[in-house]
């Protein structure tokens, strides 16, 4: 054994020793410290501690209980005997140590048990629960009551109001402790949590769990409330945090004049000496779906731990809740937080509000409906992060390792699957990572594929300044994704984003897809787009494609401009018997560009069905080229409809066929852009010789030939009118020459032009927008640009050249 070995081993000792030795010491730390008019006993018991006495209210629903110091070790049990109809006990600690369970907390009957000390509670691997009521343990630092009045852990010298009202706060001081828990215990009845293991802190079905105080760490430690409610709050020094009772949901809490929070978090822990990972649940799945609420500055999970809250039977689904001030982080895989339904009732909701989501590394955010119908509603999803949202996925190129992070919904078998919002200010995907809603369908263990029926979510995203999707080509289709789809026979939900600017590629795709082979498959969602600026880049796909139903619409909204490059795509196509999707694109005041042979494809194709229809309005469209299916079948030299395909061109092409040619789609594209075949001239067939011939113009006559166009400085003349200027060139009014007298009125006497064609005619009644043919100068002597070109006799005798004559 080396000496790194010999020296954990020894410290291992240490650490069990101290442990022994603080348990052992533990059996005396539960001490009434005299503070109450009718004070609490301790009565010891081989290893049962039994709690008698206590100052009861006049009501007789609470039962105060004081003490200098409060902790239970290993194998201890400490009973709370009462009598009547006792709702609350009230238990505080005075003292200036922290309280230590690691053994059971009983209470008879359904009373509530508080457990309130200022200093710190931890609660260790063997801490558990034999209560019928409820359970909050807080370092807050006092108990508040409605009428004013306070049980303080604080100030146990002012003999305290012993009133009728009910709890409604409680009050931290200037310094919020934290809570720690451990616990795995085992349920006495055998029962586990929802994921197969060990119930740590339990209450009974219905009933609330509540965690209160500074810092909240979970190593390896569960909570458990079957059907019940789950509260973790973390807060800062000085808060108040509201209570309420309630006969049908338990204690509920609220942070509404809490300022200032502090952090949640969940990890596993190693144990001694075998070193299993031990990982942290918080569950409040049952028959009935149970609600979690998390409140607190940084909620952190990894390790593999889970917050979750499923529902077994056809009751309403449960509620998970997650509040911060700053961040919600989940990392590793297997880490999630879960609000599932596995039956035919309403499935939960799962809302998250924060500054920032990240998820990385395999962890999930997800909601499922297992057997929901049609007319139960469907839990939803809700991220509202006023920063951020960010997806990170995981692949290892050496093993082939993929693990994709995700925020989805999915309904496996009959159920509906929950829609999905995102609002943020910056959405970011890199993959292998994926937001989706989806009706999936059920792989069996033999290999059978079951198709869903229900029908898929819709998915809505606010990202005011950008949505960023990254992906891997090399991890394939189905990750690196924003996706609705249907494996089955309903159609595939709706997918909506607004943003300023989207960036999609290195094989990312938004897509709304309907997939698998199946008798009278669903079809495929319709997918818009709102956004400043949209650019797909090396294998950016935006899609509604349908391998065998329906292909779904696109609509995108472009306020400057839609660049395509490297093999991107746009894509409504449908496969098989279905018809192919409409494509519509307006950017009025903005430009679509893809550069030359870049293979970027707009498609809205159709294997036996209707093509679709592609409309784009722009005012500028640069680098495609609109083709036919005739098209298609000379350039590639094939009618085959498999090889028809225009990404098999390395052109940027616009399609809209079907592989049956009677029910081709239609291509319209409304532009501004002046059409490049007007003006020009067919040039000669034979070659000619520039080093030995040179073009002849007309020699100008008199001194009106001898004007000058002169551009000066380097910006030169914009190639067309509607190319911006250059930074260096130079703008001038137009000014006016004087002529010379003779010779204007050689132009004047030589020159007639029909005066009716110089006069300026009213275009404000047309909206047409034409091109001008022409151009006049009227009477006044102003240049008019016109739509057709003006009549004129022009006699030329002083003023044509003697070449140009000849000719």
């Amino acid at each position: 054994m080396n000496y790194l070995q010999k020296s954990h081993n020894y410290l291992g000792l240490i650490t069990i020793s101290v442990i022994v030795f603080y348990a052992n010491s533990a059996i005396a730390q539960i001490d009434p410290d005299g503070t109450l008019p009718n004070n609490s006993q301790k009565r010891t018991e081989t290893n049962t501690i039994t709690i008698e006495g206590g100052t009861l209210s006049p009501d007789g629903k609470n039962l105060f209980h004081s003490f200098r110091e409060f902790s239970v070790p290993q194998n201890y049990t400490v009973e709370f005997k009462h009598s009547g109809n006792v709702q609350n006990i009230i238990s505080r600690i005075t003292g200036n140590s922290g309280s230590h369970i690691d053994g059971i907390l009983k209470v008879n009957g359904t009373t509530n048990l508080f457990i309130i000390n200022p200093n710190g509670i931890t609660f260790g691997a063997n801490a558990s629960l034999n209560i019928g009521g409820s359970f909050i343990a807080t370092t807050a630092s006092s108990l508040n009551f409605g009428d004013g009045s306070k049980f303080s852990a604080v100030s146990p010298t002012t003999t305290p109001l012993l009133t009728v009202s009910v709890p409604i706060g409680l009050q931290f001081g200037a310094v919020a402790k934290p809570i720690r828990n451990q616990s795995q215990a085992r349920s006495s009845d055998g029962t586990t949590n929802g994921f197969g293991g060990n119930v740590g802190i339990q209450v009974k079905p219905s009933k609330t769990l509540a965690l209160v105080g500074g810092d909240i760490t979970f190593e390896g430690g569960n909570l458990t409330a079957p059907s019940g409610r789950i509260e973790l709050g973390s807060v800062a020094g000085n808060s108040l945090v509201n209570l309420e009772i309630n006969d049908k949901q338990g204690l509920i809490l609220g942070y509404e004049n809490v300022q200032k929070f502090q952090d949640i978090k969940l990890t596993q822990r190693t144990e001694i000496p075998s070193y299993a990972e031990v990982r942290s649940y918080v569950d409040s799945s049952g028959e009935r779906g149970g609600t979690i609420q998390v409140q607190a500055k940084r909620l952190l999970l990894d390790k593999g731990s889970i917050i979750s809250t499923n529902t077994s039977n056809s009751e309403l689904g449960g509620i998970l809740t997650v509040n911060t001030s700053e961040s919600v982080e989940l990392n590793d895989r297997n880490t999630s937080l879960r609000a599932r339904n596995r039956s035919i009732g309403e499935a939960g909701n799962l809302t998250i509000t924060t500054g920032k989501l990240i998820v990385r590394d395999g962890a999930q955010v997800v909601i499922n409906s297992t057997d929901s119908i049609d007319s139960v509603p469907v839990g939803e999803l809700t991220v509202n992060a006023s920063d951020s949202v960010e997806l990170l996925g995981f692949s290892s190129p050496g093993n082939g390792r993929i693990i994709s992070s995700e925020l989805s919904s999915i309904a496996p078998l009959a159920g509906n699957a929950g829609n999905i919002t995102i609002t943020t200010n910056k959405l970011r995907i890199q993959g292998p990572a994926k937001v989706t809603t989806q009706s999936a369908g059920t792989l069996l263990a033999s290999g059978e594929a079951i198709p869903a029926t229900g029908k898929g979510g819709n998915l809505t995203v606010k990202a005011f300044e950008s949505v960023e999707l990254i992906g891997d080509p090399s991890t394939g289709r189905f990750f690196n994704l924003l996706s609705t789809s249907t494996q089955g026979v309903g159609d595939a939900g709706n997918l909506t984003i607004t943003t300023g600017k989207l960036t999609v590629r290195d094989g990312a795709r938004i897509s709304s897809s309907s997939e698998g082979n199946i008798p009278n498959p669903g079809g495929a969602g319709d997918l818009s787009v709102t956004a400043r600026s949209i650019f797909l880049e090396n294998q950016g796909v935006i899609e509604t494609n349908s391998q065998a139903g329906q292909g779904g619409n696109i609509k995108l909204k472009v306020r400057d401009l839609l660049l395509m490059r490297r093999n991107s795509q746009i894509s409504a196509n449908a496969g098989s018997d279905g018809n192919g999707g409409n494509i519509t694109i307006k950017a009025p005041n903005g430009f679509i560009l893809a550069p030359p042979l870049g293979n970027n494809d707009i498609t809205a194709n159709a294997n036996s069905g209707s093509g679709g229809k592609i409309t784009i309005d722009a005012k500028r469209i640069f680098g495609f080229v609109p083709r036919t299916r005739a098209d298609l079948v000379r350039e590639l030299n094939t009618e085959d409809p498999e090889q028809l395909d225009p990404s098999n061109l390395l052109t940027n092409d616009i399609t809209a066929f079907s592989g049956n040619p009677s029910l081709n789609g239609i291509i319209q594209i409304n532009s501004l852009d002046v059409d490049p075949s007007k003006g020009l001239v067919e040039l000669p067939v034979n070659v000619v010789d520039n080093s030995t011939q040179v073009a002849a113009g007309c020699n100008g006559g008199g001194k009106l030939a001898k004007g000058k166009f002169t551009v000066s400085g380097r910006g030169g003349i914009p190639s067309n009118p509607i190319e911006p200027l250059t930074a260096e060139t130079v703008l001038a009014d137009w000014i006016t020459l004087e002529p010379d007298i003779d010779n204007r009125a050689n132009a004047l006497q030589n020159r007639t032009v029909n005066q009716e064609q110089l006069q300026p005619k009213n275009y404000s009644q047309t909206n047409e927008i034409v091109e001008a043919q022409g151009w006049i100068v009227d009477a006044n002597g102003n240049v008019v640009l016109v739509a057709q070109v003006p009549t004129a006799t022009l006699h030329n005798s002083a003023l044509t050249s003697v070449s140009c004559a000849a000719n």
